[in-house]
């Protein structure tokens, strides 16, 4: 098995945006075997955890991530993009 990669990612509290970001992975046929999503102040804070995918595709998901809007910022194994 791959070593596993986490999107961290920090966002306004909205069921449609969370649907668009778990999209993004059904869109490459991943799924995140572990998954936290927790609202509080205001805030969504969601954690991915799944296989790392191999080449780019961990890099790109985390770019798309970042540009959806309502996307506050998007950590990809603890760094920042």
């Amino acid at each position: 098995m791959n070593p596993a990669m986490r999107f961290d990612i920090t966002a306004e509290p909205s069921a449609a945006l969370l649907c668009r970001l778990i999209g993004l992975l059904a869109q490459q046929d991943l799924a995140a075997p572990d998954m936290a999503v927790r609202v509080a102040s205001g805030t969504m804070r969601l954690c991915l955890d799944l296989a790392d995918p191999g080449g780019r595709t961990g890099a790109i998901l985390a770019e798309k991530m970042a540009r959806c809007i309502g996307v506050e910022a998007v950590a990809l194994d603890g760094v920042p993009l």
